[in-house]
């Protein structure tokens, strides 16, 4: 059975109205490669049993944790591709944790699978674009915490390695890999299976992603990644416009760019701005003009990290309201060249130089 999704292609001019933006806002968002960079919808799906293949009603105040997507209403937003993270859990013990992550893998291709017209796992460029033609959403599986595969990282060497697009090296605790960025610390640096994780990754032509990394590991990560291999932060916010501990500085922004990567702003509220509960969508463009301020507009992409146990701006409820802030970023006086490359290109370019085919 397909997937239950609203094509906005049809009528673009009632979604544009029921969003309270302008055709051209809508027009240029269907037209867009529109890729986010850091999609965590496999967590309530394993936590809670969250069906990611229902569609779910589209909320007035965006619910917290999550509810922000599913697998409908993203086709529905327009977006093209994303990267599509599975979480470790790490008290699992890392055999255990191994295993449970391969099995996670093996869901996420079978449920593909069962929607071959609306969804397509993709491993490089030249698949996404194939999913693109056929008008079918491209998930690229990626890790978020590279300790669930550290008991055995000789995976990456094999078929796993090429089905994966991206391992986020530390997620919210420290391992054996390298040193969080979070106050559950501490930031010890890269450690000896860190240094072995990225050239395995470096190898394989899997992203290295520095996104939850303290700025020890950052540092010593980037020292020993390869020069001619694109590192990311796929969803963070910036110290120059909200100073928090998950935040990238500004020379941290300069290296990621200055080796050919890219860095995805994401929307949890008060990584954004100082908020106990909703920011507003604006901050989002406002931390995306800080990068592009410091290092290009060839540097900033969208890493939402929706589902991913997160308070998301008020006004950008859910992932089909997209529409509202490339209005934003219009009403900023972006150009169109501008925003297309935010929305996807800058990442394509990225990952065409990493895995073209």
């Amino acid at each position: 059975m397909p997937l239950d999704v609203i094509d906005h292609r049809a009528d673009p001019d009632a979604w544009a109205r029921s969003l309270g933006v302008s055709r051209e806002a809508v027009d240029l968002l269907l037209d867009a490669d529109f890729i986010d960079l850091h999609l965590d919808l496999e967590v309530p799906v394993r936590v809670i049993g969250y069906d990611p293949t229902r569609r779910h009603r589209t909320p007035k105040r965006p619910p917290p944790l999550w509810g922000h997507t599913d697998l409908p209403r993203i086709i529905e937003a327009g977006l093209t591709g994303v990267v599509y993270d599975i979480a470790t859990n790490p008290a699992r013990p890392p055999k255990n944790r191994q295993a449970t992550t391969l099995r996670n893998i093996a869901r996420i291709r079978e449920r593909a699978a069962r929607h071959p017209d609306q969804l397509a796992v993709v491993t490089n460029a030249s698949e996404y674009d194939a999913a693109r033609s056929a008008g079918r959403l491209a998930l690229w599986i990626s890790l978020q915490g590279g300790n669930a595969i550290v008991h055995d990282p000789s995976v990456l060497d094999g078929e796993i390695g090429r089905v994966l697009h991206r391992i986020t090296l530390v997620h919210l605790t420290s391992s054996r890999l390298g040193g969080t960025s979070s106050p559950a610390g501490p930031d010890g640096g890269l450690g000896l299976a860190g240094k072995d994780m990225i050239e395995r990754c470096n190898a394989a032509r899997v992203f290295i992603d520095l996104a939850h990394a303290g700025k020890k590991t950052f540092w010593e990560a980037l020292g020993v990644h390869a020069r001619d291999v694109p590192p990311i932060v796929s969803h963070t916010g910036v110290d120059g416009v909200r100073k928090h501990w998950r935040n990238l500085d500004d020379d941290q922004i300069r290296a990621i760019v200055d080796r050919g990567g890219v860095i995805g702003i994401m929307y949890q509220s008060n990584f954004l701005d100082r908020t106990l509960l909703y920011a507003r969508r604006a901050r989002i463009v406002d931390h995306l003009e800080h990068v592009i301020a410091v290092a290009g507009e060839d540097a900033a992409a969208i890493g939402t990290d929706y589902d991913g146990a997160i308070v998301p701006p008020g006004d950008l409820p859910c992932v089909t309201h997209h529409p509202k802030l490339v209005q934003d970023m219009l009403d900023r006086g972006w150009s169109e060249t501008r925003i297309r490359k935010i929305l996807g290109q800058n990442y394509l370019r990225v990952v065409r130089q990493m895995r073209p085919s």
